[in-house]
Parts: C-alpha cells; structure tokens; sequence
C-alpha cells in the first residue's frame, strides 16, 4: 500500500467522517428528538430511528451514591444489585427469564448522581421489556434473604479495587477533588456495607426510587405514542420526589500519598474545569483532546513516546452539572515516577501557550468520528438523551454537537488557554516513596 504523509492521511480521514455525517444527516432527516414530561415528573426523551430494528434504554433515578446517608455509603450500590433480585411474582430466576425471553441485555450501575438501568432489545419487545422494568422499579422484593449474599459480593468489589490500582487511585483522586458529597463513588465504603440492613436499603428505594427526577431515555425503532401510553399506564399512581444535597463546605485538594510496596508508582492529577452548561466547555473538549485524549496527544507523544517514563499516560475531560475537572494517570517505576509527574505537570502548564493548527485540526477530528461511532449506538444515543438533558436540561441531536464542534476556531481555542486559571491541583500518587511537589 502506497505510503502518505500525516497531513494527507488527516485529509482522507476528514473525507470519510464528513462522507459519513452527510449519510448520517440523511438518516437523521426524520429522527427528531420527542420529549414528554408525566404529571408525576417523570421525563421520557425519545430519539426514533427508523433504518434499525434494535432499541436502547436508559433509565435514571436521583439515587446515586450523593443521595445516601453520611452513616449508610453504599445503600445506593446495595440497591442497584436487590432491585433485580426479584419483583413482584417473580423470584430472582424467573425475572432473569422472563428478561432474557425477551432478548434484553441489561445493568446496573451507581454513579454520584444517579441509579441507573440500561437495556439493549429489539424494538418489538421494547413494550414487554418496559412491562418487567417497571415492575423491578415498582414493586421490587427487597428481601431479607438477599442482604448477606449481596453485601458479600460489594465487599468483594470493594476488595478487587487492591488488584486495580489504576481504577483505585482516579477513586482516591475523586475523593480528594470534589467536596462531599459528591466525591463518592459507586462501591460505598466498607464499614457502612458491612452493617447495612434491609431496613436501610428499602429507605434508600422509597427515597430514591421516584419519578420526579427520573429520566428514560430510548433510542431505536420506538413508536413513541405507544409508549407514552403505556409509562401512563404503568406509572400513573407513582409518586414522589427528592433534591440533590448541597455541597459540603469541606477542605479538598491538596497533595495525598498512598504507601503500597509495590514495582509501580501509580500518578492522578485533577484541575478543576468548566460544567457541562458553560460556554467553554466545548473548547475546553478541544483543548483536552490535545492535552491527552489520544495517542496523538502531548501526554502520550512527550511523556510516553519521547521520553519513555512510562507505560501508560493519558487525560480527559469529565463534566459535572456545577464544575468539570481534568484528570490524568500516568503508571510507572519509581524510578521514573518524579520525572513523570513533573513532565505531566509542565505539559499541562504549557498549555496556556495555545496549540497548533494541525493539533486543532486532529482534535476535531477525533472528535466528529467519537460522534460518528456514538451514532451507530442506540444504545450511547439513550444515554446522551439522558445524560444532556441532566447538565444542559434539554437533549441534543447529534446534528447540534457536530455544529457546535464545527463553529470551533483555533484563535478561540488559544483565547480560552491563555486565559484558563493557573489552579493549584489535586495530586495523588499510590506507590513505595512519595514524590516531590514544588
């Protein structure tokens, strides 16, 4: 195969996605995005697509890991694994039957915000799949039998995180950078699932577990009348509603060492960035994409690839409703670790000198294929419904994100960095020696 330059192979990648999109705005052309609010205020957010067959839910509650008691962390995972536990007249076999008979391939998942359940079926039994959901969500056993087996497998979780010390270190970052409650994560803490009772999961569902603050988002072949009808239906006589806790006025940030003896050192840092409904955020997606969002970021090229301190570095941009943040992990030796740490710190702060234009160029890029492939999902579509109506308050088509990617310049982009705040951030390091922070 005839060889190219960088530039001429970014020329052809550009030429599929824009191919592509084009294909995909015609597909999109009769998708457009229908949104009910129920009496009860429970939100439904529909994006129809008539050339699939298959259909994707996401469904959220206002019970994540924030919502539970400072004495009871980890209610909120205990839930998530007893809500499938049985309900109504089926026991815990039956209802994996009766959802698997309907070809549904389904989770659970706690995160700070929310509860949340997610479904893959085919549109055709999209109608029976909400039938046995809503009776999970409704009438769920919360058996007493069910508490010690699924404390059991928590505390496993718990303990699997010393064989991940990647995931575990971003944990411990998480907790050091955001006030409480919202630095806690979805495996609650050990001494609170080691005294749970029934009694505490059961108030976590009756206070969590309600339909103002909820949020089904479907993606697919729907017929959206069909199933506004029956959500009316089924959760006609369902009520209640629940807040958010505000944010505690706690100390965080700082510098933190986690002793392990161990061959790796294990490095996250955190900056605080824009919330999801700000203005630069979408410049700030670019900038990151940069920063460390692919092996053609800095990170990766001045980090891993000219200076082979380590073997795996990255960065991203996570968004929040209030505040966003950039993390980055890098593993290494501990003989490599302090210049690792420095290099990232300093590619960090360089930054506010702006980026090129074929740095711009690629980020954008990669961006409008992550739109592309995001596309092709019903069920990623489902959970951007949810997840956009959440921190901006309405759902996006994917035409508005490519748009609002596109409208991007560079000289906005190097405007934003040069003017982004010089922030002390949050480090932690997980390994035998502590490092030097200047």
């Amino acid at each position: 195969m005839p060889q190219c330059d960088q530039h001429t192979l970014m020329v052809r990648v550009c030429m599929v996605i824009e191919q592509h999109l084009i294909r995909m705005k015609g597909h999109n052309a009769l998708n457009t995005i229908e949104t009910h609010r129920f009496s009860n205020g429970l939100r439904l957010l529909v994006e129809p697509k008539k050339n699939v067959k298959s259909c994707g839910l996401h469904w959220v509650f206002p019970s994540g890991a924030c919502m539970d008691h400072h004495d009871q962390v980890g209610a909120s995972v205990m839930l998530g694994e007893m809500l499938v536990r049985g309900a109504g007249s089926m026991d815990s076999r039956s209802m994996s039957d009766a959802m698997d008979r309907c070809g549904m391939r389904r989770s659970t998942d706690v995160g700070v915000f929310h509860l949340s359940a997610s479904a893959t079926m085919l549109g055709a039994s999209l109608q029976d799949g909400i039938g046995l959901l809503s009776t999970m969500v409704l009438d769920p056993h919360l058996s007493g039998e069910a508490v010690d087996p699924v404390r059991s497998l928590c505390l496993q979780s718990l303990d699997s995180l010393r064989d991940e010390p990647q995931h575990e270190v971003m944990l411990r970052l998480r907790a050091r950078h955001r006030h409480a409650p919202f630095n806690r994560n979805g495996y609650g803490e050990r001494s609170a699932i080691e005294s749970m009772e029934r009694s505490h999961v059961h108030d976590a569902w009756r206070r969590g577990i309600v339909p103002d603050g909820s949020m089904i988002g479907l993606c697919g072949d729907v017929d959206t009348s069909k199933i506004v009808q029956l959500l009316e239906d089924r959760f006609g006589s369902w009520s209640g509603s629940t807040s958010f806790p505000s944010e505690a006025q706690d100390e965080r940030g700082g510098v933190e060492h986690v002793h392990r003896d161990t061959a790796q050192v294990h490095i996250a840092i955190a900056w605080d960035a824009p919330a999801a409904a700000h203005s630069d955020a979408v410049l700030e997606r670019v900038a990151s994409r940069v920063f460390g969002g692919s092996s053609s970021g800095r990170l990766f090229t001045e980090v891993r690839q000219k200076q082979s301190l380590c073997y795996s570095v990255g960065g991203s941009y996570r968004v929040g409703p209030d505040r966003g943040e950039i993390v980055v992990y890098a593993g290494t030796t501990p003989e490599r670790a302090q210049q690792t740490l420095d290099t990232c710190l300093a590619e960090y702060h360089r930054m506010s000198d702006g980026i090129t234009e074929e740095e711009f160029g690629r980020a954008r890029t990669g961006l409008e294929s992550g739109l592309v492939f995001s596309g092709e999902s019903t069920s990623a579509r489902a959970t951007a419904l949810v997840s956009d109506q959440f921190l901006l308050g309405h759902p996006r088509s994917l035409d508005e994100v490519r748009a609002e990617i596109a409208a991007v310049t560079l000289e906005e982009v190097n405007a934003y960095l040069s003017r982004r705040s010089r922030q002390e951030p949050t480090i932690l390091t997980m390994g035998p020696a502590a490092l030097n922070i200047d």
